[in-house]
């Protein structure tokens, strides 16, 4: 199997405000339609997201029903997790998560979506603690190189 893209699919009784919310957040649609939206990330269009109405008459039963918000988390890896913090507390963002550093080595924030999908916003800080470096895999760092 040849794998070419990866994205997660929000089937939401919130469509109107999910759309709204991921496109506030950054996201721009590149299909938009009365039960489907397909958005991406404009500078990196591999970063995508897809939302969809539950009860779709086009769908097979196993893609009926809404997405549950508890359990489920979508990172988005930015350049500078400060920066992006600043950016979207000023557009009005609202945080589950304030800012803050951990000892893997990264910077991040936590937001909600409309749907309670919990989103991570997260950059490399550098400062991994000793007990989290033995975890980073050499090959690991080759593959995402």
């Amino acid at each position: 199997m040849k794998v070419t893209n990866s994205y997660p699919i929000i089937i939401t009784e919130k469509f109107t405000q999910s759309r709204a919310f991921y496109k506030k957040l950054g996201f721009t649609p590149v299909f938009d339609g009365e039960w489907y939206c397909q958005l991406v990330w404009a500078d990196f269009p591999s970063v995508q997201l897809g939302l969809m109405k539950p009860g779709h008459d086009t769908q097979p039963a196993i893609f009926q029903s809404a997405t549950l918000g508890e359990g489920s988390v979508m990172c988005l890896e930015v350049e500078d997790a400060s920066d992006a913090a600043d950016e979207l507390r000023a557009a009005g963002f609202e945080f589950a998560v304030d800012l803050r550093d951990e000892p893997w080595g990264q910077r991040h924030f936590a937001l909600l979506d409309p749907n309670g999908v919990r989103i991570d916003v997260a950059s490399q800080n550098g400062n991994v603690a000793p007990e989290y470096a033995q975890h980073f895999l050499d090959d690991a760092q080759a593959i995402l190189a």
